[in-house]
């Protein structure tokens, strides 16, 4: 088969090979190589927990003992619903263990989402953190599960550990885990869990392919629809070389990653997690993020390097203490999730120099539907409003939207991507997947991102915008017509349009536009019914902040709300100055 056109390959350096050979087996297989080769190395640290690879792989091998102990079977698809804790990250290991998929996704997601991602798959065993019990409990019996383990974001802190608890939060621990296990006979703790692995001897290591799916995130994709991402050892274990080709220098045991960005999102399993166990490097490991206690974080971690969306460099600027810190342990610092403004960047550098770190942030780009990062700027390799160039073994072509025409150097026209980490489709949905991944006359598969941009001639690629109305939040996307649908549920509404607002801090929030049924007022008790849907079902980062009632919405002359015209306009109409007084941001 012929490769794609690469300008990219020439800028590539003597420290960055082209092409790679990728490993034939699975995401365990993998980080059990890294785990022999440094067992005394620090695989995590958890609030000054901190766990050698030895520890690591020992737990997971018991939590696979475990999970088999509970039934669980090579081909099963196993849940998990939970943020960045130790427990997490070592199941999704035993579940690729035994040969099982993990089905991962948000812990906020509402109680339709979860029930909707837990009949997805199937699954029978679940995983999930404490604080999403309350939106747990109610749809457990309307689903296949039969077994679920309740971990906590206590479970792994140390004794007295202030920093910890000061970022968790004591009244989100309300819920405590034994209350849970009182009140549901289905429920174990973790402790519990592990212990039942003494009751299994023998080996449960299954053999798994390259192309097997290991794991299942979740994205609108390209056209908002919740769905379903299947993505393969290959993906993941393809990624965590790219990386280690890209980043040489710092890919390296001894080396600490900041792990914020999240495990049910694919840059964060993928990069902050994957990459680093793969390679022995050690992941400062955060269930959330602080703002108000980064710079303890920094402090604490000394992370040589940082991934995560711009917002999270712009708190690292606008923190006090932060700023009379010495920040020369940082390497390499990357913005992904959302794209950085180039003010933003120069800012961002500024302080990094000053402050002893004498780098760029590097601009990356990637979809959970090819994983994570297909395109960065390089240390040695990098251009000012670029996202960058293609990693090994990766192609992009700029094409007319929806075709596999290219257009020509330096011409705006849809981002398409092709490489070994693209996902195998979208769950349960053929017609999506077909839409997503098609094949053009080069025999290629190619994921047509919905993204717009373009290449210049050395390869660099710049991204402009979206194709289709997506909003990104703090590095989460939102799709308008998914939170459309649940306000138009209200019988009291309409018409409603959504649209992605500027935000000092998360980047955009979504608003609102509802246009009442004849005789309805836009009062405060509306806005709460509809919020109450959004509450429902919608993950908490997905509700609209702002609501605006009008008379009508703008139209285009074929009919179509003209969303563009309320993205510009934000003159207050009649109907909203009556309720100026009462009207306000959504907490």
């Amino acid at each position: 088969m012929p490769k794609p056109h690469a300008p990219w390959l020439k800028l590539y350096g003597k420290n960055h090979k082209k092409t790679l050979r990728y490993p034939k087996g699975s995401m365990y297989d993998e980080v059990r190589a890294a785990a022999e080769q440094y067992p005394d190395q620090t695989a995590y640290d958890y609030f000054g927990n901190r766990v050698n690879y030895g520890a690591f792989l020992a737990t997971v091998d018991a939590a696979a003992r475990s999970l088999v102990s509970l039934g669980a079977k090579k081909g099963d698809v196993i849940s998990v619903c939970a943020p960045n804790t130790p427990e997490a990250v070592i199941t999704i290991y035993a579940i690729n263990k035994i040969g099982a998929v993990a089905n991962v996704f948000h812990p906020l997601s509402a109680q339709n989402e979860i029930r909707d991602y837990l009949n997805l798959v199937h699954s029978q065993i679940f995983v999930a953190i404490d604080v999403s019990w309350d939106n747990i409990k109610p749809i457990l019996d309307q689903t296949s599960v039969q077994r679920t383990i309740i971990i906590s974001p206590a479970d792994s802190l140390p004794l007295f550990s202030f920093l910890g608890y000061k970022i968790l939060k004591p009244k989100e621990l309300r819920k405590t885990v034994a209350q849970i296990l009182i009140k549901n006979k289905k429920t174990m703790s973790w402790n519990d869990f592990l212990s039942r692995g003494t009751l299994v001897t023998g080996e449960t290591r299954e053999k798994m392919r390259a192309d097997d799916t290991a794991i299942i995130l979740y994205s609108g994709g390209t056209t908002g629809e919740s769905k379903g991402i299947a993505l393969s050892n290959l993906a993941f274990n393809a990624t965590a070389m790219q990386a280690k080709n890209a980043f040489p220098e710092l890919v390296v045991p001894g080396n600490t990653i900041l792990g914020i960005m999240p495990i049910f999102h694919g840059f964060g399993l993928g990069v902050g997690v994957h990459t680093m166990l793969a390679n022995g490097l050690t992941i400062a490991m955060l269930p959330k993020f602080d703002a108000k206690r980064f710079d303890k974080i920094l402090d604490s971690s000394r992370a040589n390097l940082i991934v995560g969306v711009p917002t999270l460099f712009e708190a690292m600027i606008r923190n006090r203490k932060i700023r009379q810190m010495d920040l020369s342990f940082i390497k390499v610092a990357i913005s992904g999730g959302d794209s950085m403004n180039l003010e933003l960047k120069k800012e961002i550098d500024k302080f990094l120099f000053e402050h002893g770190a004498p780098i760029e942030i590097l601009q990356g780009y990637g979809l959970t539907e090819s994983l994570s990062m297909t395109c960065v700027n390089l240390n040695d390799v990098k251009r000012d409003g670029a996202i960058g160039v293609p990693l090994a073994d990766t192609f992009f072509k700029i094409v007319e939207p929806d075709t596999h025409h290219v257009k020509k150097i330096g011409k705006i026209g849809e981002i398409v991507i092709s490489g070994p980490t693209l996902m195998k489709g979208y769950v349960e949905n053929p017609r999506a997947t077909n839409e997503a991944l098609r094949v053009h006359p080069d025999g290629r598969v190619w994921l047509h991102s919905g993204d717009m941009g373009y290449m210049d001639a050395d390869g660099f690629i710049f991204f402009v915008g979206r194709l289709k109305r997506m909003i990104i939040s703090s590095g989460y996307n939102i799709y308008p017509n998914e939170v459309e649908e649940v306000i138009m549920r209200a019988d009291e509404v309409l018409l409603a349009t959504v649209v992605g607002v500027d935000d000092k801090y998360r980047g955009q929030t979504a608003k609102a536009y509802v246009v009442l049924k004849d005789g309805i007022k836009g009062d405060n008790e509306v806005r709460e019914k509809i919020m109450e849907l959004c509450r429902k079902n919608l993950a908490k980062y997905k509700w609209p902040r702002q609501i605006e009632f009008r008379k009508s919405l703008p139209k285009t002359k074929i009919g179509k709300v003209a969303y563009t015209e309320l993205i510009n306009d934000r003159a207050e109409t009649p109907i909203d100055k009556k309720t100026k007084r009462k009207k306000s941001k959504v907490k």
